[in-house]
């Protein structure tokens, strides 16, 4: 059984067919191959840039209907998506999150080497004419990591961070994760996943292409230390975090931590939207799914942002909360 709790959400609204975008390469400093994708409206005029971060696993960006679904969204910026280290333009194996994956992406495949490729092809853009200068990160789950991460190293005005928690590890998340849903599926305890034995196996062994839970142990020893909070503290970008209050992957307490945590620095960049009745993927608990509302709400929010263009002022509140 894959064990994996963190795969980005399953489009749940039917995705119109767009244009296909820009197909571009770069080379990283070991020679090998970056994947990249450029997508912009038909428009004279200079536009934003939203940076497209998908979530787990090894299919490309071009086959991402959540990508579309974002993309969609943020229509009148020019979207910049990236596929991982070893995953190819089109790539779209039956099972995306482990035995489908090829060898190169489990040998190569870090959280810290897709930030690192996000940030050399957005230094390649930097003196494009199209570009207004204004950078919008989005990501959701695991590409909220990478979005959160990467706000920390690039100049971003608005950062997006969907189902992403942030307050503690990566590794602890996916810990509460695996072993929540082993308890509400009233599984043997014997029978749980060692989790803790297989992270210690991760940091010993750095390298390790093997996998574990649908990732290479390369992946977890990267990964799991990691506490997205403390790359948004870094940042200087306006800060949307966004979470469901059912949600089982992600735990909410995760996210409250991080609006404290922001609190306490006496920080004033963070809204926080809490939806009590809404999972990882923005559904009910009838299953209706909410997800292309939340995401419209959250372009509003980036467009009032980028038309503000100033800091806001802190006032008593040093961050702000919007739980709806």
């Amino acid at each position: 059984m894959n064990l994996r709790p963190l795969a980005l959400f399953v489009a749940l609204v039917a995705v119109p067919a767009q244009a296909a975008p820009l197909q571009m390469e770069a080379s990283r400093p070991d020679g090998s191959t970056i994947h990249w994708y450029l997508d912009r409206p038909d428009t004279d005029g200079k536009i934003g840039l939203v940076v497209l971060a998908q979530g787990s696993g090894c299919q490309s960006a071009l086959k991402n209907q959540n990508v579309a679904l974002v993309r969609q969204t943020f229509a009148g910026f020019a979207a910049l998506t990236v596929d991982k280290y070893g995953v190819a333009p089109g790539d779209d194996p039956a099972d995306p999150f482990g035995k489908g994956c090829g060898a190169e992406f489990n040998a190569h495949h870090t959280m810290t080497q897709r930030v690192e490729d996000y940030a050399q092809v957005l230094k390649s853009l930097g003196d494009a004419r199209w570009w207004n200068g204004q950078l919008v990160l989005f990501g959701g789950s695991e590409g909220g990591d990478i979005a959160a991460r990467l706000s920390a190293e690039v100049e971003a005005d608005a950062v997006v961070l969907l189902s992403t928690g942030g307050g503690v590890t990566f590794g602890e998340m996916v810990r509460q994760s695996i072993l929540g849903e082993m308890a509400r599926l009233s599984v043997p305890r014997e029978q749980w996943p060692q989790v803790d034995a297989a992270f210690e196996k991760a940091r010993k062994e750095p390298m390790n292409p093997e996998l574990w839970s649908g990732s290479s142990y390369r992946f977890w020893a990267d990964a799991i230390d990691n506490r997205p909070a403390d790359s948004m503290l870094r940042s200087s970008a306006q800060l949307l975090l966004i979470q469901g209050g059912i949600d089982t992957s992600t735990p909410v307490s995760a996210a409250r931590i991080t609006l404290d945590m922001f609190a306490a620095a006496g920080r004033c960049n963070l809204t926080y939207w809490e939806f009590p009745a809404y999972d990882h993927l923005m559904s009910d608990s009838a299953g209706g799914s909410h997800m292309a509302d939340v995401l419209s709400q959250a372009a509003v929010w980036v467009d009032t942002r980028l038309a503000a263009d100033a800091a806001p002022s802190c006032g008593s509140l040093p961050a702000t909360a919007a739980v709806e």
